[in-house]
């Protein structure tokens, strides 16, 4: 591997999604997007729903993925992720629209407590 590359697995429970070297890595932090390129700190941070830009010679490819973790230590970046879909430049904000519908659980927690919340006060107001 060149010094100046980032070598970049990407893997889901089910299969590995993408292997190579890139320039250039964007990630979707849970604090905030993240660029990291060659040298940069090692890092592990916990990932968001959001789009995993792999950047390559002027070229990107891009990845929704699903909630994660990354490991990133000398030049090695490893990319763990409930679900991953390849998707286009055009394409990023749809994918990461269904991603957020289909598997975004602490969506769905909210909205069960608001309701539990809501069940409970109720109750509270029968006592009296």
């Amino acid at each position: 591997m060149a010094e100046n590359k980032i070598a970049v697995s990407l893997v889901t429970p089910e299969e590995h999604i993408y292997e190579g070297e890139t320039d250039s890595l964007i990630i979707p932090a849970e604090s905030g997007a993240m660029g990291i390129l060659p040298g940069h700190i090692p890092i592990v941070a916990r990932l968001a729903i959001g789009i995993v830009k792999i950047g390559k010679d002027g070229n990107a490819r891009y990845f929704g993925i699903q909630r994660g973790f990354i490991e990133y230590v000398f030049n090695k970046a490893n990319i763990l992720t409930e679900k991953a879909v390849e998707t286009t430049y055009e394409e990023r904000g749809k994918i990461v629209e269904e991603l957020k519908e289909k598997y975004d659980i602490v969506q769905e927690v909210t909205e069960e407590t608001k309701r539990v919340v809501q069940a409970v006060a109720g109750l509270k107001d029968l006592k009296k």
